[in-house]
């Protein structure tokens, strides 16, 4: 331990050693982790910006198992995702994380590229390089492999290692990948313009986000899409007019529903639009994701979801009901997508290193809707050569029924399904064994035991240009150049 202190790093430094074992208490939440392994925790500091600020951890435990793996983080990040640390130290993994720089809040963002920087690339870069060099003093060797892991938040860190720095991990999980940053941050803006009238009245009420999403699930299985007995929709698409097919199955079944509701409903599952040029800007909500996490409730609220974008090009006190999504669109998307976005389509140099790649999203997820990773996904077969090459280094999977944070009324063991695909990661990059699907399940807590409800093999997504051309657009190829 005392030969990382004197540890000479660039533009960083190390600022706390420390060992740990059984016990560890997060001093900001003061939540308490138990049956901590033995380990040494490693506290970095890194200022590669001038107004740069940027927080690292690393966990290296005794009974090391040879990988070095990454951690992406979630939402805006600002802190250690210490969950994730201390998950995975528990199975061995010498651990990274990084707060991407924005532990000082939204506020220091504003016009300052630093940040966006840090936030869109440069901290999970440094977090890397710097995890891997500390490692590598510790144990006195190198790494045997390096994986990456992340989901949302994540899932954008993940994209942009492989886009802009494919040496860097052997395999990566990028899970419900908010990739295309600036763009899924203004279809949380249509959606709040939409369902958050200036007077400040809720356009549905609980109950009503409910029947919406019950409703949802009696569409399509009156369609025969999905399992007879599912209480939730597996894929919420059957052609191009399903938006108006479903709004009329919900009138004709709740004639409750005001002409002003379903013209709300419409808007934010068709997604946003730019009025200037009329071309899709983003994909729109999932129908039967309304009741989860960003769905219809979380529209509703007094500020937009995540909002900060908006401030950092804008200014603190922005209104998000004054942007124009053409003119204001155009702005943003100059300032911050060629930091936050990572929408490259060639990653032939992680092709050439041998790297391989799982994705991951819910069809039921409101927060960062699976159709738009479809899109990117397809682009990439269209730039690469075909599916038949892709799918040998690169798998997309559309879970079913889930939601953002892994639980809707679908699948839902998140862990449990992590650990299969950290598996079948390892099992295609260390022994070149091909996962042919994933299998994820749904369980219940019953009796004070967790019971499995049931459980299924998901088959990688294929792309086919006439089989995505049922649900709209993720989004034009203007909003895909950064």
């Amino acid at each position: 331990m005392e030969k990382l202190k004197g540890l000479k790093l660039n533009k960083s430094r190390i600022t706390s050693v420390k060992f740990l074992k059984d016990v560890f208490v997060d001093e900001k939440s003061g939540f308490t982790y138990t049956e901590i392994p033995e380990l040494c925790a490693v506290k970095i500091e890194s200022m590669p910006g001038e107004k740069s600020f940027i927080r690292i951890e690393l966990w290296l435990p005794s009974n090391w198992n040879g990988i070095f793996l990454g951690l992406g983080n979630g939402g805006m990040a600002g802190n250690i995702y210490y969950r994730e640390l201390v998950k995975y130290v528990k199975q061995g993994y010498a651990a990274a994380n990084t707060d991407l720089g924005t532990s000082k809040g939204r506020e220091y963002g504003i016009n300052n590229p630093d940040v966006w920087k840090d936030f869109g690339w440069r901290a999970t870069h440094l977090m890397t390089v710097l995890g891997k060099t500390v490692l590598r003093e510790y144990y006195g060797k190198k790494e045997d492999y390096s994986y990456f892991v992340g989901r949302s938040t994540g899932g954008q860190q993940a994209f942009s290692l492989m886009q802009r720095f494919p040496d860097d991990y052997d395999g990566i999980i990028a899970g419900v990948p908010a990739n295309n940053r600036v763009y899924l941050h203004t279809y949380f803006l249509w959606n709040y313009v939409h369902l958050h009238p200036k007077n400040g009245t809720a356009l549905f009420s609980d109950q009503q986000i409910t029947a919406i999403t019950n409703c949802a699930v009696d569409f399509f299985h009156s369609r025969n899409y999905g399992k007879e007995n599912d209480n939730f929709v597996a894929f919420p698409y059957t052609d191009k007019n399903t938006v108006e097919d479903f709004l009329a199955f919900l009138k004709n079944k709740h004639s409750e529903f005001s002409d002003s509701q379903l013209s709300a409903l419409n808007a934010v599952y068709k997604g946003p639009v730019n009025p200037k040029n009329n071309k899709q800007i983003y994909n729109g909500m999932p129908i039967g994701s309304e009741i989860y996490n960003c769905g219809i409730s979380c529209g509703s609220e007094q500020e937009s979801p995540y909002f900060y974008p908006f401030i950092w090009a804008f200014g603190e006190n922005y209104d998000g009901y004054d942007f124009n999504f053409a003119e204001d669109l155009d702005i943003i998307g100059n300032k911050l997508s060629p930091d936050l976005n990572a929408n490259n389509d060639d990653i032939t140099e992680y092709c050439k290193i041998g790297g391989k790649i799982i994705a991951y999203s819910g069809s039921a997820d409101p927060c960062v809707p699976f159709p738009d990773a479809v899109k990117y996904y397809n682009r990439v077969c269209e730039k690469m050569g075909g599916y038949n090459k892709v799918k040998s280094f690169f798998k997309y999977f559309i879970i079913p029924g889930r939601d953002h944070s892994g639980a809707g009324n679908g699948v839902n063991d998140l862990e449990w399904e992590e650990k299969n695909m950290i598996s079948a990661l390892r099992d295609w990059c260390e022994k070149g064994k091909e996962p042919e699907f994933i299998t994820a399940r749904r369980t219940e807590v019953k009796d004070g035991e967790k019971v499995i409800i049931f459980e299924r093999k998901i088959y990688p997504y294929k792309a086919d240009k006439k089989e995505t051309e049922q649900f709209p657009r993720s989004c034009d190829i203007d909003y895909l150049k950064h």
